[in-house]
């Protein structure tokens, strides 16, 4: 009864703002007024779906049971109700077109599976309007199933189907239609496998296949950028073994669709292995993805905090293959934020933990000589609570940022051979998406 009452309220946010994201906070607990066309609306709803019950998608960005998209292109907005019912092909989405002041119920797409994972819309067809991407959960297992579908004249009809354990759109070969790259399992062998599908004069169809590399045991991340100036690709990191990541690249060289990451010979993208935590991101927001490669920095004898300490060196690939290198970071994953590195500091720089005089603990950057002494470059601290502004730029160091009740200040050392505005302009939080999650 609760979760009824609240899909209606989402109802009438929906009718009122026009679109098929949630409201405002204002708007969600704001009584509704239940209009003539919100009645109409809640009626054929409850018409159609009968003793069936309510089944949003459960990831994504678009979570709603209830969503309202232009389908067809005319301007006005179709309804879609995802629900489930007990019986053959429980799960069921309903398109409602509004004519004058009644809902009328276009069509009803079936579906096998446990629950809706996720949907998308998106420009696959070249005509005016939305497709529909939909995944369906097939019980506990990690495959979904995938269908995308395009509505015109009031009638949905199927473009492709396929199982995949992931996916995502994006236009590969810059024809302004959107192209959808599925990831599968080779039932056949351990290596995975990923297509791609693009529309042309026969619909959409599967356009080529490319491998993942030989040992991938599961998908960490998904990102789509630009490989290169101009060209679109799809970075894929996937666990390598227990410490390490791997990622391959697809992209379209000379429009065939490759990983243009993997040796032919290993069947691996060895020069992609890397350090579990770091992912592929825009590390100098040129608008190029870079890859990280990660150098481990040498310890301080009987210093265990500068064990298992890394310098991160990004990279491009182009679609051929070859490697530029850009730029050189140390990232504090722990508490998140990370430093460009000049050339002068990367040769035997070494990191490790610092207590100032007064007790608080700060990374330090130094450079480690050969008789294991410690030149300090910069040491970077980390203040919460009610004083941390005031410790913040206390004895010598000086604020880089705050993020929520997190003061960051630095202390330079004496062979930095930067002042504070050029550490200030090197100095960056980590993303949030990329901080470390659970393996």
């Amino acid at each position: 009864m609760k979760l009824k009452l609240i899909v209606l309220i989402l109802l009438l946010a929906l009718l009122l703002t026009g679109c098929y994201s949630f409201a405002s906070g204002d708007a969600l607990y704001a009584l509704p007024q239940q209009s003539e066309e919100y009645r109409a609306l809640q009626k054929a709803v409850e018409s159609a779906m009968g003793s069936g019950s309510y089944s949003a998608p459960v990831s994504g960005d678009n979570l709603q049971p209830i969503q309202r998209v232009d389908l067809d292109g005319d301007g006005q907005k179709e309804t879609v109700v995802f629900c489930k019912k007990d019986g053959d092909r429980p799960l069921k989405m309903l398109i409602f077109r509004r004519e004058q002041e009644r809902f009328i119920l276009s069509c009803t797409l079936e579906g096998d599976g446990s629950a809706f994972d996720s949907v998308q819309y998106a420009q696959v067809d070249g005509l005016p309007g939305m497709e529909i991407l939909v995944s369906r959960r097939l019980g506990e297992q990690v495959q979904q199933f995938l269908s995308v579908y395009t509505f015109h004249d009031g009638t949905a009809k199927e473009l492709m189907s396929s199982g995949c354990y992931a996916y995502t759109v994006l236009d590969l070969d810059g024809d302004q239609r959107s192209d959808i790259f599925i990831l599968r399992a080779n039932a056949d062998g351990p290596r995975a496998f990923a297509e791609l599908y693009r529309f042309g004069e026969e619909g959409l169809q599967k356009d080529a296949e490319s491998s993942l590399s030989t040992g991938v045991d599961s998908v960490k991340r998904i990102l789509t950028g630009q490989v290169d100036k101009g060209v679109p690709a799809v970075f894929v990191a996937s666990a390598y073994d227990e410490n390490n990541l791997i990622t391959d690249v697809f992209a379209l060289n000379q429009n065939v669709f490759t990983n243009i990451t993997q040796n032919d010979e290993s069947g691996q993208s060895a020069q992609t292995v890397r350090n579990y935590y770091v992912y592929s991101t825009d590390i100098d927001g040129d608008g190029v993805i870079e890859l990280p490669e990660t150098l481990a920095l040498p310890a301080l004898e009987g210093d265990s905090s500068s064990e298992g300490q890394y310098r991160i060196l990004w990279y491009n690939l182009s679609p051929d293959g070859t490697r530029t290198e850009k730029k050189t970071t140390y990232h504090n994953f722990a508490e998140g934020w990370f430093l460009f590195l000049p050339e002068s500091w990367c040769q035997n720089l070494c990191v490790t933990k610092r207590r100032s005089e007064e007790g608080y603990a700060g990374t330090e950057l130094a450079l480690l000589g050969e008789d294991q002494r410690l030149t300090p470059l910069v040491t970077v601290y980390s203040f919460t609570g009610s004083q941390a502004q005031k410790q913040s730029g206390a004895d010598g160091r000086f604020l880089l940022a705050q993020r929520g009740e997190v003061f960051v200040s630095a202390l330079l050392g004496e062979a930095a051979g930067l002042d504070q505005e050029e550490l200030l302009n090197w100095f960056r939080f980590i993303s949030p998406d990329l901080l470390p999650n659970d393996k």
